[in-house]
């Protein structure tokens, strides 16, 4: 038996982000990190090509080494996304079993947008601050484009992120401000109703206390759907505090081995 874990990455990170969770991966099972699509220097998207969660998955899908026989997947925030369309896929084809899922954050704004009647007034005016009319994340003419960028930084990290970044990091995410562009896209115009999300294997869903209203709503969505899921909210940290403090973040997915290496 041959059974990886498969980490996937978020918007405008890397592989890097998850080297402090691999420490003590449970014996026998190997880590898969692979880079997304778009992200590596000899796969850049052209501006204005067109890019879908599948073709994601497509590539996430061949990272998986001949002979496995079951995948444990991670994710954060896009890369959860990914991960619960690739741990259906993975059930449609039945060729590796999708052992759990451990998932941060993982975030379907169109599912969340197609609920309007369950949107709470703070969740209202986060989503507006996203897509509404004069500034929507979604205006292909702006997309990936500096103010861009600087928008999707600030949102998820804190007003002035960006502009307080040094000019290397700077420059690496420029280069990728269309793949950012096309995997915001996906997130929030993809999604199919919550519902759809059931995962038939154990799962973890990790929030942390300081997040925004929607990823916050987005897990207990999820968790309403699968039942068998643990929800997780870490003390003291946000959307991003799987980057920004890794340490609070690997007691979960410590937590997360005992309970399905049992």
């Amino acid at each position: 038996m041959s059974e990886v874990a498969l980490f996937i990455h978020s918007t405008a990170t890397g592989p890097f982000m998850w080297r402090p969770l691999l420490a003590e991966l449970p014996p026998g099972v190997t880590p898969l990190t692979p880079v997304n699509r778009g992200y590596a220097p000899d796969d850049l998207l052209p501006a204005g090509s067109a890019f879908s969660v599948q073709d994601e998955v497509l590539h996430l899908l061949a990272q998986i080494p001949p002979g496995t026989t079951g995948v444990h997947l991670g994710g954060h925030s896009y890369g959860g996304f990914a991960a619960l369309v690739l741990a259906q896929e993975l059930a449609r084809q039945g060729r590796v079993a999708v052992r759990s899922l451990w998932l941060y954050e993982p975030v379907l704004f169109g599912a969340l947008r197609a609920e309007p009647e369950r949107l709470s007034p703070a969740m209202v005016a986060d989503i507006e601050a996203l897509y509404g009319r004069e500034h929507s994340m979604l205006d292909e003419a702006t997309g990936g484009s500096e103010a861009w960028i600087e928008r999707f930084i600030d949102y998820w990290n804190h007003p002035g992120m960006w502009a307080s970044m040094p000019d290397k990091a700077k420059n690496l995410t420029r280069t990728v401000g269309w793949k950012m562009f096309r995997e915001v896209w996906s997130v929030s115009t993809e999604p199919k109703p919550f519902g759809h999300y059931r995962v038939d294997a154990p799962m973890t869903l990790v929030r942390g206390e300081h997040t925004t209203p929607p990823a916050r709503a987005m897990v207990e969505r999820l968790a309403e759907v699968n039942p068998q899921a643990s929800v997780e909210t870490l003390p003291g940290i946000g959307h991003m505090g799987i980057v920004a403090a890794p340490q609070a973040v690997l007691p979960s997915l410590q937590r997360h081995w005992a309970a399905v290496m049992r």
